[in-house]
C-alpha cells in the first residue's frame, strides 16, 4: 500500500511517525473518513470544511490548503488503483515538546491512505445495543472528529460484548446521542427523527445528506432531543456513515425493531436516494 505522508508518496513500511508527534503522544489530531466512488470522493468539500472547523475549535494556527489535501487523496487513489475505496485523511498537531504544550508544535503531520471497502451489510442490517458510556455534553471533542477516539472504541467494545454490531450512546443528560461510529435516525408515524447537534453528536456528512434527501422527498424531518423510550417504539431505525452509507438496524437491545421485515420502507427509500446521489455527483 502507498501512503501520502507529509508531501510524499511512500510505501506503508517507509511511513514513520516521530515519537514526539503530539498525535502519538496525546491524541491531539483530527481525521476524516471518506468514501470514493469511481475514483472521486463524495462530498469532499464538506469533509474538508468540517476538518477546518474542527481545527478552529482546537486553535490550530495553520492547516494544509484544501487543494493540497485534495491532490493527495487523488494520488493515493490512483497509485493504489482503488476507484472504490475507504479513504482516511489524518492530521496531527505535529512534532513538539514531550510535554503537553501545543504551542511547541510546528507544521501538522499529514497522512492519507486508502483501503478496500468493508464487506457488504447483512441483508437485514445491523444489531445495536445501548451502552453505559455517555457522550460528555461539556466536552468540545464530541462535535469534532478527533484522533482521541478511545470513548468510541470502548463503546463499540461494550456493544460487541453484548453481541451487537454497533453501540448506541446516550449523552450525560440521558438522551440519545449517536452510534460509536455512526449517526442515528428513527422513523415514527412517517416522520424522520434524529438527535439535534446539541445532543453531543458529531455532525456527520452522511447525516446531513440524508436530511437533505428527506426534505426533497417530502419526508417530514425532526432534529431534536430524542428520548431512549422513542427508540423502543420506533417503526424503523437506521444508522449513517460515509463508508457504510445507510445502515438498517434489525435489533436494538435484543429486541426486534418495529414492524417486520427490516429494513423498512423509509430506510430503503433513503438508502436508494443516497446511492443515486453519490453516483450522480
Amino acid at each position: 500500500m502507498f501512503i501520502y505522508f507529509n508531501g510524499r508518496i511512500v510505501s506503508s513500511d517507509e511511513c514513520v511517525v516521530s515519537p514526539l508527534d503530539h498525535g502519538f503522544l496525546y491524541g491531539h489530531g483530527l481525521f476524516e473518513t471518506m468514501r470514493a466512488y469511481g475514483g472521486r470522493i463524495f462530498r469532499l468539500e464538506d469533509h474538508l470544511g468540517r476538518l477546518e472547523d474542527s481545527a478552529g475549535t482546537l486553535n490550530w494556527p495553520v492547516l494544509p490548503a484544501r487543494e493540497e489535501l485534495s491532490k493527495a487523496i487523488d494520488k493515493v487513489l490512483q497509485i493504489n488503483n482503488l476507484p472504490e475505496a475507504s479513504v482516511r485523511l489524518t492530521l496531527s498537531r505535529g512534532i513538539g515538546a514531550s510535554r503537553p504544550d501545543a504551542a511547541s508544535c510546528g507544521q501538522p503531520t499529514v497522512a492519507v491512505y486508502a483501503s478496500l471497502l468493508p464487506q457488504p451489510l447483512p441483508p437485514a442490517g445491523w444489531s445495536s445495543a445501548t451502552v453505559k458510556l455517555r457522550r460528555n455534553l461539556s466536552s468540545p471533542l464530541v462535535s469534532i472528529k478527533s484522533a482521541n477516539y478511545l470513548d468510541n472504541m470502548l463503546a463499540r467494545a461494550e456493544a460487541r460484548q453484548l453481541g451487537a454490531h454497533e453501540a448506541i450512546m446516550l449523552n450525560t443528560n440521558g438522551s440519545v446521542a449517536e452510534g460509536s461510529m455512526s449517526n442515528i435516525f428513527l422513523v415514527a408515524a412517517g416522520r424522520l427523527i434524529t438527535p439535534h447537534e446539541m445532543s453531543g453528536i458529531l455532525p456527520g456528512i452522511t447525516r446531513r445528506v440524508v436530511i437533505e434527501l428527506a426534505h426533497s422527498a417530502d419526508i417530514p424531518v425532526e432534529e431534536r432531543e430524542v428520548e431512549v423510550e422513542e427508540l423502543a417504539g420506533a417503526d424503523e431505525i437506521f444508522l449513517t456513515s460515509s463508508i457504510m452509507e445507510v445502515i438498517p438496524v434489525t435489533v436494538l437491545d435484543g429486541r426486534p425493531v418495529g414492524a417486520q421485515p427490516v429494513p423498512g420502507a423509509v430506510t430503503l427509500r433513503l438508502a436508494r436516494l443516497y446511492r443515486e446521489l453519490a453516483n450522480r455527483e
